[in-house]
């Protein structure tokens, strides 16, 4: 097969940079995407500054189900303090914001780029990448049902979140901030009694624990803290969550009458920046650009708004812009390392457990400056 731009990573970044494409270009664009699209999704906590971010590509809230949103009515924290107050996230105001049904809002998307002539391929996975001479992208791609095939392309994009897969396999340089996991369930409620619609957040010596109400009377609750310090306290073993989740004062409260027939999930959620202004005719988006913590609740919005720069510096880069998508890496550097200050600011509200590990990491980290990689 032949296209012009091939995404691989069929998320909210990758089907954001192919709606911006079809909408705002005559360029063929094909996702692949590894996963059946079924899995899942920790609940996403956005700002209605997202839908202006939609209005972009022609998309409007009121194009999803009436239940893809649940409307929040105040981000609460037990932070620096046993005591909960009411905060704001690191970008985002509290309250007026909204916990998505990831499942329906990435599949949304994703027909949205159908039905306006782009091409998804679910269940497939890149195997191999390679860079022709004339700087044309040959792919190899295997579909869990059917035989290989292979895809050339103008460019590609990684849009293949956190791990950045694409980034990886092509060699090109991460620099990762922190060891930072999440380890969680799904918990379903055993009464008829109504989810409180706070996202909420306590810090503890260990890291910290985070609840958010999800559709179909469901609660994800999450403990984030240090990939070393989880497998140091086992805490891939449920009888060790439960027993971290024992030890909250308010979190545990917010999960009684809840039960899980599910085993825990384990999901990275470091910081990281890549960098992939030495290949030509490649860019990455959302996580596979530059990933943040949690605590930013900057996932989806970013997800779109690299999404769309993304989209741009490659139709420049098309019309002969060859500085385009470095100026684009440059503008992604300098939010994230915006972003670094700002976080750094953010842990040290939390002082309770200054010998703790944890902790320590976070108050003792010295961002690096966003000259180094202009």
């Amino acid at each position: 097969m032949q296209t012009d731009v091939l995404i691989i990573g069929g998320g909210p970044a990758g089907a954001a940079t192919a709606l911006s494409l079809l909408r705002y270009s005559g360029l063929k664009v094909t996702i692949v995407e590894h996963s059946t699209l079924d899995q899942t999704r920790v609940g996403e906590n956005v700002s209605p500054a997202l839908f202006d971010l939609l209005n972009y590509v022609g998309i409007h809230k009121n194009d999803f189900g009436s239940d893809s949103f649940i409307e929040g009515y105040s981000n609460k924290a037990s932070w620096g303090s046993p005591y909960i107050s009411t905060r704001e996230s690191m970008f985002t105001s509290a309250g007026g914001n909204y916990q998505i049904d990831r499942e329906k809002f990435d599949l949304h998307l994703l027909e949205q780029v159908v039905s306006r002539g782009g091409i998804v391929f679910p269940r497939t996975r890149c195997e191999s990448l390679k860079q022709r001479e004339d700087l044309q992208w040959e792919a190899s791609l295997k579909h869990r049902d059917y035989q290989n095939f292979n895809i050339h392309a103008r460019y590609v994009v990684d849009a293949t979140g956190r791990q950045s897969t694409v980034s990886r396999q092509l060699g090109i340089e991460s620099i990762k901030y922190d060891q930072l996991v999440a380890i969680g369930a799904f918990l379903k409620t055993t009464d008829d009694r109504s989810i409180s619609q706070d996202l909420f957040m306590e810090a503890t010596e260990e890291g910290w624990w985070y609840t958010a109400a999800l559709p179909n009377q469901q609660i994800a609750v999450a403990f984030f803290t240090d990939a070393d310090r989880a497998s140091a306290l086992q805490l891939h073993k449920t009888e060790n969550w439960c027993q971290m989740l024992k030890q909250t004062t308010h979190t545990l409260h917010r999960t009684s009458n809840t039960i899980s027939n599910e085993p825990l999930w384990t999901r990275n959620a470091f910081s990281q920046l890549n960098d992939c202004s030495a290949r030509k005719n490649f860019i990455a988006v959302g996580d596979a650009a530059a990933a943040f913590d949690p605590l930013s609740s900057m996932g989806i919005g970013f997800a779109l708004s690299s999404a769309f720069q993304a989209a741009a510096a490659l139709m420049e880069n098309h019309k002969g812009d060859t500085k385009a998508i470095d100026r684009y890496q440059q503008d992604i550097s300098r939010i994230f390392h915006s972003y670094q200050d700002l976080k750094l600011q953010f842990y040290h509200k939390e002082q309770r457990w200054p010998e703790a590990s944890f902790w320590k990491r976070r108050h003792s980290f010295v961002p690096a400056r966003p000259e180094q990689y202009a």
